[in-house]
């Protein structure tokens, strides 16, 4: 087989499209020569698409190129991602350069931490290792390890919001840790879990299967069991958790693009739409009662903001602040 730094180079051209056709045979040919060579590409790729937002589109090709030689690859049931387009993400680029640089110097047992985030008002999707699908909210990351072998437990760290439908393996609890002093211990379920360090509430909504959500408590750590179609919002200031019956569909609608409503306050509508159109809101009046139920997908937020003025006669309007780093909303 060619010599490992030469498929290293070609390989980051691969993901940018720049391969010539018997380039493109090299590669195929190593993907075909080892399982862990498609795992490891796959991963790379999977970095690698995600630092570029403005160039993903060129990278297509590239996803299709390697999906062309998974489906040669018969009766190897290798998980695949064609998420990966779905939407951009920011993620720290030496990583890439770390797993490429210690894969072809040998030291594949040798576990890196990833790390993968997203812009204010962006979400993306990653796979991890043991084919766990994770979507990731805005303004969230995730820390995990680059290989869960040799682990008993599989751990990832937390911060913001993601929906995670997670791989089923008895022999390994996977945790997610999250801020606050909390975590969620699970075998394969799928969930929703919001936990912004800036917010004193840690929330964890299940949809499927069985969550163990436990939170410190003084000087002990408490567990609340949930079932499916269940919510525990933990309060970290006053170390209280209640759990709450929910579709789930308010929670985890945000990872199809959507906001769903379905009697919900004004004040979570608010934190809603604060992460899907990067904006702040603040609230100069009190509106107790006001709760709304609808669906949106694609609409401007001066739309839904109309819409909730017919509705409530609740009236905004933007205003100037210091951080100019999001748009600001009062609602009065």
């Amino acid at each position: 087989m060619e010599d490992h730094n030469v498929i290293e180079e070609i390989l980051t051209r691969f993901f940018e499209g720049k391969t010539s056709a018997s380039e493109n045979e090299q590669i195929e040919a190593w993907l075909k020569e080892d399982e862990e060579h498609l795992r490891i590409a796959k991963q790379l790729n999977s970095l690698y698409l995600a630092v570029d937002t403005q160039n993903i589109e060129k990278k297509t090709n590239s996803i299709k190129a390697l999906d062309k030689v998974k489906g040669k690859m018969r009766g190897k049931q290798l998980p695949w991602w064609e998420w990966a387009l779905r939407v951009a993400a920011v993620l720290m680029l030496p990583l890439l350069a770390i797993t490429l640089s210690q894969y072809f110097k040998g030291e594949t047992a040798k576990v890196v931490m990833l790390e993968a985030r997203t812009n204010p008002g962006m979400t993306t999707s990653i796979v991890l290792p043991d084919s766990t699908v994770v979507c990731l909210n805005s303004e969230s990351s995730l820390r995990y390890p680059s290989s869960f072998e040799g682990c008993n437990r599989r751990n990832v760290e937390l911060k913001g919001e993601a929906f995670f439908k997670v791989t089923k393996n008895p022999d390994k609890h996977f945790i997610v840790r999250t801020s606050h002093n909390s975590q969620i211990e699970v075998l394969g379920t799928t969930f929703n879990v919001e936990a912004y360090e800036n917010m004193p509430e840690v929330s964890t909504t299940l949809l499927k299967g069985k969550v163990d959500f436990y939170y410190r408590d003084k000087s002990i750590y408490k567990k609340v069991q949930l079932k499916p179609g269940q919510k525990v919002v933990y309060d970290s200031q006053n170390n209280l958790a209640r759990l709450y019956e929910t579709s789930g569909e308010t929670e985890s609608s945000w990872k199809d693009g959507k906001i769903i409503l379905d009697n919900t306050s004004l004040k979570d509508v608010l934190h809603i739409l604060s992460k899907r159109y990067n904006v702040a809101f603040k609230l100069t009046k009190d509106y107790p009662k006001d709760s709304f139920t609808g669906t949106f997908t694609n609409q401007r937020l001066e739309l839904i903001l109309a819409y909730f003025k017919l509705s409530s006669n609740i009236r905004w309007r933007y205003i100037d602040e210091k951080d100019t780093s999001k748009q600001h909303i009062e609602i009065y």
